[in-house]
């Protein structure tokens, strides 16, 4: 059997000035440095340059405000890594050194010879060294800075101002801006991934490209592998097994293996798997996944192997990113992901799965894994397909023009070809797309000029896709279509109506991106900020044609891409005069406007015209995640904790929906995006919050068909009324079960004035029962434990509760014991109890 040998340990890294003249024999000598970061410093891998570092105490935090500049000169300088390893016994078998994340530009030594120069972050080097092993090897990696490449690379003028230098370097774009946060910028560098020895035995297996459909019916699924190995032995066998999701074998294909005297061997298999179980998407149904494991085997003795899980599932592409699996309509309610950390682009497998249990428990079945991202691991789409989780999967450019050069276009297609024969197995990946913002940026900064390197999206990872995934949809980037990329009547579109007017944006086909900008909660915004810069003592919370911006200048320091322009509605709500105040009007507004605009989208028509079919196809909140403390548009912070909008969007991406559509007349609406049919009795009241009593009511019987969105009623029976009453409305089933509730206002927040509710609250293991004696605007529940806020999480948060209702939330996150509080913002009284798990 294949041997691996995992090199992660007894790893060592130093500094060396750029164009220093350290040849192979210096770099594998043994002599002693200095201490500290002129000296070797012992490490593991995966871990990049800034990790290591900040581990001995070389760097200070890069996250805190000023330290990133400190760091600046580190990725000034070139990096060895170093180690050394035994292969007693190995040195006359067919070995090959595995690298699976090289950060970026990389010379490669073993025993004083360079093996190989690596180039590119986001695809793995894997290197023969048959014959080069001795009993005690050296191996180095020599990391050079990408400035100093920079500064020596050949860059034509005529893209001065068009295309950033960076982009000469097959590198992520934000190793060298400040967009997801970082200040001024943090260039990682270094081993980001795992490193190993691979020692073939007798012959191996070096490609398994896998496909799968249904055939017509559903009744046979058809698995396709072609497999390319190398090597060749008497007796040598392929075999291609197929398990059902309980590890039966449903089908299993054995082939002789002939070398006829070449080195190399590709055969092609086909399977037919009888009565396949079908892969839903979250919230449709369950994901079956079949085990798919290809072995060469000589005279029955297994030598290598591969195994991938398949789900068996049927989508076609109707009108432009309109998405029928199974043959059935599914919307797209997601999120666009960034890289997980900042300080790294070392894979965190416990984070991305929190984040995932995050985004499931926001009531989404889909992610856009942004084109500025990080090269998402394995693990990450083993997880999708488990959840049904559908992928969004872009190329790795962003914003703007790049290269045109046939080397930068061939390192793009390798790097292409890597990730679709790596993904395209994946039931939970939906479609291609090229990249983010490529054409939109140029077409914004640069008005009428021409765009290069357009060639690499419209012409080379077109060409991948359809040669080697010709049954996904490909799509040329994000956004693009229509009479120009931003076009929301044509293709996807970039909410940005608070800085842009963008005709036709009320009702757009997909939103792949929405944005508005808030900082984070109380307790993580004081955590990274400091009191006295989070609300700076001589700062009124005025916002007057004076002010420069619309928050204090110190929060400006904390923020990205103007975010001070994406700023969400605060004009709808009370002014600040105290940091609490100022964090609750922006969340407040953050999710206010969310929730209109998805609920808005849901609907996916106007109530003036609600016959035919909704226009919406899908939205994406932007972003999800923080990998720097920033204050941008995200639903997850730095710390991992949700911002308020975070719920607003939970709340409007329910899959049963009941909406207000509140404008000249007012309108309720029910959406479906269920996977089965609803009825039940509707209840529409108006309640006075000044004299604690309902004051109208209406009933109707509702039905809505799975993936329908229905015009129900208007109010205009209950005629003319106060514009402080509030909007309530529930669905109850034919057992009086509640399914779906909702409640709204018909005047802005700011108008309006909120009893001093007194919330009651039993705590029942994991479950909090919660109530009021008065409408409750915007209840947090917040923990602690022993001064410890952070960790807890409540499957909802910042939500309104009316008399008579009696709200269940169940108790996440890590703690185990503590004290928990309720409180709405308006109230001074607060609710305690204790917590035991």
């Amino acid at each position: 059997m294949k041997l691996i040998i995992q090199l992660n340990d007894s790893w060592e890294i130093k500094k060396f000035a750029p164009f220093d003249q350290v040849d192979a024999d210096t770099l594998n000598t043994d002599a002693e440095g200095s201490e500290g970061e002129n000296g070797w410093i012992p490490t593991s891998v995966p871990a990049q340059v800034h990790e290591v570092l900040l581990r001995e105490g070389l760097i200070e935090e890069p996250s805190l405000l000023g330290k990133g500049k400190e760091c600046l000169w580190v990725a000034e300088h070139d990096w060895i890594y170093k180690r050394t390893f035994s292969a007693a016994e190995l040195q006359d078998q067919k070995a090959y050194l595995h690298f699976k994340g090289l950060d970026t530009l990389v010379d490669i030594y073993l025993n004083g010879k360079h093996v190989a120069y690596h180039n590119n972050m986001y695809v793995p080097a894997r290197l023969e060294v048959s014959g080069l092993l001795e009993e005690e090897n050296i191996l180095v990696v020599h990391i050079h800075s990408p400035y100093a490449y920079m500064q020596q690379a050949d860059y034509p003028k005529d893209w001065t101002g068009k295309i950033r230098p960076s982009r000469l370097i097959r590198k992520s774009d934000q190793d060298f801006n400040d967009y997801l946060g970082a200040k001024p910028y943090l260039t990682r560098m270094g081993i980001y991934d795992t490193v190993s020895l691979e020692v073939v035995d007798e012959l191996e297996i070096v490609d398994n490209d896998l496909s799968f459909r249904l055939l017509e019916g559903y009744e046979q699924g058809l698995v396709t592998a072609k497999v390319s190995g190398a090597g060749f032995a008497a007796g040598s066998t392929l075999q291609l097994t197929i398990k059902s999701p309980d590890q039966q074998v449903v089908a299993q294909h054995n082939t002789p293996i002939s070398s006829e005297g070449a080195e190399s061997w590709t055969y092609t298999c086909e399977l037919v798997v009888p009565d396949p179980l079908l892969w839903w998407p979250r919230g449709y149904g369950e994901q079956p996944l079949y085990e798919v494991s290809v072995s060469v085997l000589v005279n029955g003795e297994a030598k290598d192997l591969n195994v991938k899980r398949i789900g068996f599932r049927d989508v076609k592409m109707v009108q432009p990113l309109d998405f029928v699996i199974n043959q059935k309509q599914i919307k797209l309610w997601g999120a666009q992901s960034a890289q997980l950390q900042g300080i790294t682009h070392c894979w965190n497998n416990e984070k991305s799965n929190q984040l995932l249990d995050l985004l499931e428990n926001a009531n989404m079945n889909s992610q856009r894994v942004w084109g500025g991202a990080d090269r998402y691991d394995d693990a990450f789409y083993d997880e999708a397909d488990q959840r049904g989780i559908l992928i969004w999967q872009e190329f790795f450019h962003d914003y703007g023009m790049y290269p045109d050069t046939l080397p930068y276009r061939e390192l793009c297609r390798k790097e292409a070809e890597y990730q679709v024969k790596r993904l395209k197995h994946h039931p939970s990946l939906l479609f291609w797309c090229g990249g983010n913002e490529c054409f939109m940026g140029a077409e914004f900064e640069l008005p009428g000029e021409p765009y290069i390197g357009g060639e690499i999206f419209l012409e080379d990872y077109k060409s991948v896709c359809e040669t080697l995934d010709p049954d996904r949809y490909y799509h040329i980037n994000s956004p693009y279509g229509g009479a120009y990329c931003n076009d929301p009547l044509a293709g996807d579109t970039h909410s940005y109506t608070n800085t842009w007017y963008v005709p036709g944006a009320d009702y757009p086909i997909m939103i792949a991106e929405e944005i508005r900008t808030s900082p984070p909660s109380l307790k993580s915004f004081v955590r990274y900020m400091g009191e006295e810069r989070a609300w700076p003592a001589d700062y009124s919370g005025q916002i007057t044609r004076n002010s420069k911006y619309p928050w204090p200048d110190t929060w400006t320091e904390r923020t990205s891409a103007f975010g001070w322009r994406k700023i969400p509605p605060i004009e709808l709500f009370y002014d600040a005069d105290d940091l609490p105040s100022a964090v609750y009007k922006f969340g407040a507004a953050h999710g206010h406007y969310l929730r209109k605009v998805l609920e808005n989208n849901r609907r996916g028509k106007p109530s003036e015209s609600p016959d035919g079919e909704r226009i919406c196809k899908g939205h994406f909140v932007c972003r999800w995640n923080d990998s720097w403390p920033v204050i941008y548009g995200s639903m997850i912070d730095y710390y991992m904790e949700p911002y308020m909008p975070y719920y607003a969007v939970k709340r409007a991406y329910q899959p049963l929906l009941l909406s207000f559509d509140v404008q000249n007349f007012i309108y309720l609406w029910a959406v479906n995006d269920s996977a089965n049919d609803v009825e039940g009795t509707l209840y529409v009241k108006l309640f006075d919050p000044l004299s604690n009593v309902f004051v109208q009511e209406l009933e109707k019987c509702v039905q809505v068909r799975s993936g329908e969105s229905n015009l129900i009623t208007n109010l205009n029976e209950f005629k003319q009324f106060s514009r402080t009453y509030i909007l309530y409305a529930y669905l109850v089933d034919a057992q009086g079960e509640l399914i779906a509730r909702t409640h709204d206002f018909v005047d802005i927040e700011r108008h309006m004035r909120f009893p001093e509710a007194r919330i009651a609250m039993e705590i029942n293991g994991d479950q909090l029962t919660l109530s009021t004696d008065q409408f409750a605007r915007c209840i947090e529940l917040s923990g602690n434990h022993e001064g410890d806020e952070f960790g807890w999480l409540f499957e909802d948060n910042y939500f309104d509760l009316l008399p008579g209702e009696v709200k269940q939330v169940n108790i996440l996150g890590r703690h185990t014991k503590g004290t928990i509080t309720a409180k709405a913002y308006y109230s001074p009284f607060t609710t305690e109890g204790g917590f035991t798990r």
